[in-house]
């Protein structure tokens, strides 16, 4: 039980390396395109800049879910990576369809994933709505400074 608690909690740090690797990258995105003017259309400059960040965002969260998947593989949990990934998938997410499960002692592997999970969609989140707020705020100073005489 130990070793496989050890074990979940070693891949809940690679998985906090990846989501701190796509999180600089979505970050330094992000105030790079926060210096570019809105230009004549903003709330479309705006919506493509959300979408490159949630893209970013939701790959690290992807790559994520497939580190789970190949270390399920590796332990010999499931016979396919696809299956593998499906299972994955649903316990990072806390989904939790139980239509596919663990057996035996790496069963506590699920938890442990889906509080990783939890967490990492936090900071995705986090980096997401701080984003939106700057997004706005430069949206609201690109708005007044049109409406002066």
């Amino acid at each position: 039980m130990i070793t496989v608690i050890g074990l979940g909690l070693l891949a809940m740090s690679m998985c906090l390396a990846l989501q701190a690797l796509a999180s600089v990258l979505a970050a330094r995105y992000f105030a790079h395109a926060r210096t570019q003017p809105l230009g004549r259309k903003p709330r479309r400059t705006i919506f493509l800049q959300f979408s490159v960040l949630m893209i970013v965002l939701m790959l690290g969260n992807i790559f994520q879910v497939a580190f789970w998947a190949l270390l399920y593989r590796a332990l010999g949990a499931f016979e396919d990576f696809k299956t593998a990934m499906y299972f994955s998938g649903v316990t990072f997410t806390s989904l939790g369809y139980g239509d596919v499960v663990l057996d035996g002692r790496i069963r506590l592997l699920a938890p442990l994933q889906a509080a990783n999970g939890l967490m990492m969609f936090g900071i995705t989140t986090a980096l997401f709505f701080s984003a939106i707020q700057q997004a706005m705020g430069k949206l609201a100073a690109a708005n007044q400074t049109a409406h002066e005489p």
